[in-house]
């Protein structure tokens, strides 16, 4: 997949279509944004992913107004938003700062849009209501920030964004400044809240396992374009290219020359077979550390030597030297009763059935 809209999905199922946006910088030298084309649906939770400078963040400012693009169109469920001010689209944006207001009580933080909007007192009141159970801050009303957690201040930014019943809710990643922990707990309560209200989350991150948690589709993002837009299992399993298979997990990425339909030389001599043909006489074979297993040195597979041992509870990873200096990952899950069966200076090999392998072109 690319950066055309989703297949099989009419412009009128889209939340969000961007429409061959440019965004430059610096007297046009720098180009954040370029020539980028997404279709968003209605009621998905869509991530931006990418490392910083890719052009995610730029892109969500498109979206909200913050930013004006030099080329292309943002509509936002078949409206057009092209000069339109971020207070008159139909979208509400969460950042990564929470910025709440310090002076107001959670009450107050959450009825603000709602009172800029000049709402009857009553029906702030039971917005205010129905956003703190939403939030689960039932109770806190009356607290200013300095006395919540930062995970409970990320959730007054919620409740707040929430509270004008925004078509759009743009999220510029809301938890990058919490703990580990708390941030697990707030990827599960994010989902949470869009499942059950319905409306569309674009949300924007660098962390892979987060977008992986929570997202329906991922576009991973590099130098201002898209590279890939597709579930997690279409992205983890399926990259369509290099980038994409080693920032998306972890991967084995072995340069490969092809000596058949299916069949390639690594750099060592070994040969793997692969379940697809792929494009290209010199490609490289993506191999998931977990796809692969370890045999017998005298079995049939790779030869190598294990280098080190990993033990992190629920898995094993063995960080191995195959003939010819090639290096390779292998993760195997611990089950119930297992031990750790090798050290360092093992002899082993290592078997990777055709399934396992991605060809991608280099």
């Amino acid at each position: 997949m690319g950066q055309a809209s989703a297949v099989g999905v009419s412009a009128t199922d889209h939340a969000v279509d961007c429409r061959a946006l440019t965004k430059t910088f610096e007297g046009g030298t720098v180009r954040a944004v370029d020539e980028v084309s997404l279709a968003i649906r209605s009621n998905e939770f869509f991530t931006l992913l990418g490392p910083s400078g890719c052009g995610k963040t730029t892109m969500l400012r498109l979206v909200a107004g913050f930013e004006t693009q030099d080329t292309g169109s943002v509509f936002v469920h078949g409206q057009k938003l092209d000069g339109l001010p971020p207070y008159r689209r139909p979208v509400n944006t969460v950042f990564q700062s929470y910025a709440v207001f310090p002076h107001l009580t959670v009450a107050e933080n959450i009825a603000f849009g709602l009172e800029m909007r000049r709402r009857p007192r009553a029906e702030i009141a039971t917005k205010v209501a129905e956003m703190t159970a939403l939030v689960k801050l039932t109770g806190l009303e009356a607290r200013k920030p300095n006395q919540l957690s930062g995970g409970q201040q990320q959730r007054v930014a919620l409740a707040r964004a929430l509270a004008n019943e925004p078509r759009v809710l743009l999220l510029d990643e809301p938890l990058a400044a919490l703990d580990l922990k708390l941030r697990t707990e707030m990827q599960l309560e994010l989902k949470r809240l869009q499942a059950e209200l319905g409306i569309t989350f674009v949300f924007v991150t660098h962390d892979q396992h987060e977008a992986m948690t929570m997202s329906d589709r991922i576009a991973v993002m590099r130098a201002g374009k898209v590279l890939q837009v597709g579930t997690p299992a279409e992205i983890y399993d399926r990259p369509a290219s290099l980038f994409v298979a080693d920032f998306i997990g972890e991967t084995n990425l072995l340069p490969a020359t092809r000596i058949g339909a299916r069949r390639f030389r690594l750099a060592n001599g070994a040969e793997l077979e692969a379940a697809e043909e792929g494009t290209g006489e010199r490609v490289t074979l993506a191999v998931r550390p977990e796809r692969a297993a370890l045999v017998a040195p005298d079995g049939e597979g790779i030869p190598g030597t294990v280098e080190q041992v990993v033990y992190v509870g629920a898995d094993t990873t063995y960080h191995l030297r195959l003939a010819a200096g090639l290096r390779f990952r292998l993760r195997e899950q611990n089950r119930e009763g297992s031990v750790v069966r090798l050290a360092s200076g093992d002899a082993i090999a290592v078997a990777v059935p055709p399934a396992a392998v991605r060809v991608l072109a280099e």
